[in-house]
């Protein structure tokens, strides 16, 4: 069975008896020096896959990973103070939403969506299945765009503004999810996508959930309708504790979950005994823990961990993987150790 078969399988919630494991989110460029004897400076992308193919990784949402060798955490600078009456003017400005489909191009969204996934294939073959993204209503890029205070200081003065916001932006991602559904039956992609915004901290949501169900929920049900219509299954992005909203999101049909900080609340073993609105259990993708285990404890840690998750998630649908990404203060022998158990442990 190639890798992409055990992905695929896994993804639609079965056993292929053989482990799915994920190859992503990889920031230490010693681990594919360590595999590979290459720089991943050298070309990023065949680098990448070599190892990732190496070490028994048959499954990629994002493919994020440090394309240098001398790759190190950087911040950004914050974007200028705004105050939440700039956000309103702002949003204020917007075109009208009934406006947007008409300047939208589904056909050409849709192939540069499937070229990303198909330039993928060509280098990883049958070895790696590649899953992409899809839109959704702008939460985390709002506090990127316009700061945490003025964002979220918005939300609770100004509930208006912000309910026009997340319409405005569920339309764009409706638009976005027709060219993802083009792209995948054009193309004969896998019927499976991936996404989420940062919306949660360690403590739950970044904002009242009362104003997410009122405003936010609402506009991505409607821009999520064109995937469930076309039977592509979700699998959302978890950041923080997602507990007070696991219900709505469950309710609004996601398959799967990835990411899961299972420290902040919800762990593997609450996540394993939900339900989707089909009846089956969320695929999950997770979860050794990247601010605990990876970093700071030894390999055999590790290897205990691994076999903790493929324990608490048996019969299918479940991907190794660790909690988030993970850079160079990861030690190598560490990624090394999950991977071989991972190999050795998710086998049946």
């Amino acid at each position: 069975m190639t890798g992409l078969e055990i992905a695929q399988r896994t993804l639609a919630g079965e056993d292929p008896g053989a482990p799915c494991i994920l190859g992503d989110w990889v920031f230490n460029p010693q681990f594919f020096r360590a595999v590979t004897g290459r720089s991943i400076s050298e070309d990023p992308l065949r680098v990448a896959i070599e190892a990732f193919r190496k070490v028994g990784a048959n499954l990629t949402p994002q493919f994020a990973i440090a394309n240098t060798d001398d790759y190190h955490y950087f911040r950004t600078s914050p974007p200028p103070p705004i105050s939440p009456e700039d956000v309103c003017e702002e949003i204020e400005r917007l075109p009208e939403v009934d406006t947007l489909e008409r300047d939208f191009d589904i056909e050409a969204s849709a192939e540069r969506y499937a070229q990303a996934i198909l330039g993928f294939r060509e280098v990883a073959g049958d070895d790696i299945l590649r899953i992409a993204g899809f839109g959704l209503p702008n939460f985390m890029g709002a506090y990127g765009k316009w700061g945490y205070e003025g964002f979220l200081s918005a939300i609770a003065l100004y509930p208006g503004h912000i309910g026009r916001w997340f319409q405005y932006t569920g339309e764009c991602a409706r638009l976005q999810n027709l060219a993802v559904v083009e792209a995948i039956r054009k193309h004969s992609l896998a019927p499976f996508v991936y996404n989420g915004d940062d919306i949660c901290y360690n403590q739950g949501p970044m904002c009242s959930v009362e104003v997410l169900r009122e405003s936010y929920f609402p506009a991505l049900l409607d821009s999520i309708r064109p995937l469930h219509e076309a039977d592509i299954r979700i699998i959302w992005h978890s950041d923080g504790n997602i507990l007070p909203i696991l219900d709505d999101l469950l309710n609004a049909g996601m398959w799967g979950f990835q990411g899961f900080q299972e420290e902040t609340g919800p762990t593997l073993e609450i996540m394993a005994s939900q339900r989707t609105i089909w009846g089956t259990r969320p695929i999950l993708i997770g979860s050794v823990s990247v601010t605990r285990t990876m970093p700071f404890a030894t390999a055999d840690d590790v290897r205990a961990d691994v076999d903790r998750c493929f324990e608490t998630c048996p019969g299918g649908g479940f991907v190794l993987a660790t909690s988030s990404s993970f850079g160079p203060e990861v030690p190598v022998e560490n990624i090394l150790a999950l991977y071989e158990r991972a190999q050795t442990r998710g086998m049946r």
